[in-house]
């Protein structure tokens, strides 16, 4: 049923998609302008070259139809030319090192969940009162806050991102062993990505909602966006499994193609699931279109009464 009311809001509220795209545009767009300054000392590093061929190489056996295999080997080549590379550019390039670690695992997470709250905002006027909010009056008026949830966010993700790519490292080197093993890493890599990135989604699915709709700091809302989640922890998790394995699925068919689609829809379709999750958790009416009210269990007949005693 979340998911059904998430994609019935989704296509309620697509303009937000249009204006999330751009503000996703943007940002990458701050990212090249930043990785281009410090181009031309990388761009005569042999280990930069191979880098940038194996991934040129990946996208094409991506979107031209190779054979699986082919296709998995050269995304391990491409994790393998990475690390090569940073461990180069570590050891020839400090300096250079240091500002690439900046601006790609510290500043492009930042600005790229700078928007959350303003989407979130815009998806609580619609779904509480059929109220449009402006989605770059919101980013003004929320700055502040956003500010704190980024950074708040990205302190906690940075591990825990890095963990799960680790962990699809581990996996795609199973295709050095072949035979059966490396026919079973597709497989395991839909699996294990599916599984961990929406276990992260579903345990941190109502921070932003908690922020958005009890207007609180993002420390707080943190706090009750757990406490909503683990009302119902199982269905949250379910749901986001399930979000995390459509979108897995149009990418590996449609191929890098789709990105343009799927980075926007993708990021919004998780938004609005979060705000569905919340209002659901509180027992809060909402709309899903301009002719339905959904009207879920108040929060007294779901809750026991220790976990409803603070309610007025």
């Amino acid at each position: 049923m979340m998911f059904k009311n998430s994609l019935k809001l989704l296509m309620a509220n697509f303009a937000t998609v249009w204006k999330l795209l751009v503000y996703k545009i943007l940002v990458l767009g701050i990212m090249t302008g930043l990785f281009f300054i410090g181009f031309s000392f990388i761009q005569g590093m042999d280990t930069f070259v191979s880098f940038c061929d194996s991934i040129v190489n990946f996208i094409f056996s991506f979107n031209v139809g190779a054979s699986i295999m082919e296709l998995l080997q050269n995304a391990l080549t491409v994790f393998q030319e990475f690390f090569i590379f940073v461990g180069d550019l570590a050891v020839n390039g400090t300096g250079m090192f240091i500002y690439y670690t900046f601006i790609f695992v510290l500043l492009f997470p930042f600005l790229w969940k700078l928007s959350d709250l303003a989407v979130g905002e815009t998806l609580y006027g619609y779904m509480a009162s059929l109220t449009k909010y402006s989605f770059v009056g919101s980013m003004i008026r929320l700055l502040g806050k956003s500010c704190i949830y980024s950074l708040l966010t990205l302190a906690i993700m940075l591990p825990i991102n890095a963990l799960i790519i680790a962990g699809l490292y581990g996996i795609l080197s199973l295709v050095s062993f072949g035979g059966f093993t490396a026919i079973m890493v597709p497989f395991l890599i839909f699996i294990y990505l599916s599984a961990f990135a929406g276990l992260k989604i579903a345990f941190f699915s109502g921070w932003m909602p908690a922020i958005i709709v009890f207007n609180c700091n993002a420390v707080k809302g943190l706090k009750l966006g757990f406490k909503a989640v683990f009302r119902r922890f199982f269905k949250v998790l379910s749901t986001s499994v399930i979000i995390v394995a459509v979108i897995l699925a149009i990418n590996m068919l449609f191929g890098s193609f789709s990105f343009i689609i799927t980075i926007p829809v993708g990021s919004m379709i998780l938004l609005v699931f979060q705000m569905v999750m919340f209002f659901g958790s509180q027992g809060m009416r909402y709309y899903v279109d301009l002719d339905t009210i959904l009207s879920p269990k108040k929060l007294e007949e779901t809750d026991k009464l220790k976990k409803v005693k603070d309610l007025i």
